[in-house]
């Protein structure tokens, strides 16, 4: 059983899960490539092709221990990620704490598919998650969950209130459409919208 699923909470439910991608065993590849091409054209100093092959595996254990221990997860509650073996960094953010998810990606990444998301938390925390696999899958995820974190708060609020006034709506300022007033993500165009302020008294 794995860091995610060990840490659920009572109900939790997940819903994606996610890996680093592979473009972190590269270098390692290269290096073995390399070493098994030119050694035969070493002759007598095929060792030296082969200490480079060699060198080249020993690199992809640090790549390999990160790929296997690392976990990332969207649950209908949070956003679970955990990296790491004997140092482990871990990051868990309520759904309801999460202002935005950012998504960094260069040219290789685009092309390869893999990115570096940021899950940008109340008060301006910024939590990086690098190199994983399909990032704007894993922010839609994670937009849907908080889409439908916010639709069943606002159902229990109509419930609690006994009136109309919990499920106030507003047009999202992307596409027009009416979304719950306290919601982060238009669940019509997947935006970041900020929540509409109260008026003050």
């Amino acid at each position: 059983m794995g860091y995610v699923d060990k840490h659920l909470l009572q109900g939790e439910r997940v819903v994606y899960r996610a890996k680093v991608h592979w473009i972190i065993f590269v270098p390692s590849v290269v290096f073995v490539a390399l070493g098994s091409a030119v050694a035969p054209f070493l002759r007598e100093y095929w060792w030296a092709g082969a200490a480079i092959a060699a060198l080249g595996l020993l690199s992809a254990i640090g790549p390999y221990t990160r790929y296997a221990t690392s976990e990332f997860a969207v649950t209908d509650k949070r956003v679970l990620a955990k990296t790491g073996w004997l140092r482990r960094d871990s990051i868990e953010t309520l759904l309801s704490k999460i202002e935005a998810i950012e998504v960094d990606q260069d040219f290789a990444g685009r092309f390869l598919g893999y990115g570096t998301i940021t899950v940008i938390g109340t008060g301006g925390t910024h939590e990086p998650i690098p190199l994983i696999r399909s990032p704007f899958e894993f922010r839609r995820q994670v937009q849907g969950q908080i889409v439908a974190y916010d639709e069943t708060v606002g159902q229990r609020g109509v419930v609690g209130a006994g009136s109309a006034s919990s499920r106030d709506e507003r047009e999202c300022p992307f596409c027009a459409e009416l979304i719950l007033a306290k919601a982060r993500v238009c669940k019509h165009c997947g935006r970041d919208v900020l929540p509409a302020r109260e008026p003050a008294p």
